[in-house]
């Protein structure tokens, strides 16, 4: 691929990104990829046979650069209780600048089968299994309450991914605006590792 080639991708990637956030997967056309593109919609076909296509791309780039950052905060040295206000703050982070990542991901997987991710990390799986021994061995110290480490794990996803896949109900129900609800995602940071941190600490 010439360097000219390379520069439309990149090109059509960014304004296939920024118009999946703003409009969301189903709302969001070709033609207004093409659009913020800057280029024909013949271009873009050139490039991107399908909608599908460059959202695929794009979960896989993300993906690729969200997944190592977010398991080297959970399997680090670090203390738990640190540990998990990292990673939390990761997330959250994360979520907040790709909105539309933890609703594809999921639909994906419903529709598709676990094997959906896995062909976007070809092969390369998340591995968590410093976390789990980390977190066993604060249980047979008596710092955490008895609980199956997995749990642990299960709960700090949970907490921090609801309010992103929740979003347009959580606005609709508390008649908060894009503003206010941003306000509450970043407060959900502490609040999140406040109830983790409660929940399990003896």
């Amino acid at each position: 691929m010439s360097n000219k080639e390379e520069t439309i991708e990149e090109q059509i990637l960014v304004a296939a990104y920024n118009v999946f956030i703003e409009k969301g997967y189903e709302n969001s056309k070709m033609q207004d990829i093409a659009d913020r593109a800057g280029i024909k919609r013949t271009v873009l076909n050139y490039y991107f046979r399908s909608k599908e296509l460059l959202y695929h791309n794009i979960a896989k780039t993300i993906l690729r650069q969200a997944m190592p950052s977010m398991l080297k905060v959970l399997n680090s040295d670090l203390e738990f209780e640190i540990k998990i206000e990292k990673f939390v703050e990761s997330y959250l982070l994360l979520a907040t600048k790709n909105p539309f990542m933890p609703l594809f991901i999921i639909n994906e997987i419903n529709n598709l089968g676990a094997s959906f991710v896995e062909k976007l990390l070809e092969g390369n799986l998340p591995n968590i299994d410093t976390f789990i021994v980390q977190v066993q061995q604060d249980i047979n110290k008596g710092k955490i309450i008895n609980i199956e480490p997995i749990q642990v794990f299960i709960h700090i996803i949970s907490l921090c991914a609801f309010p992103v896949l929740a979003k347009p109900m959580i606005m609709l129900i508390t008649g908060k605006n894009e503003a206010e609800f941003q306000v509450i995602l970043e407060e959900r940071k502490t609040e999140i590792t406040r109830m983790i941190l409660k929940g399990l600490l003896v």
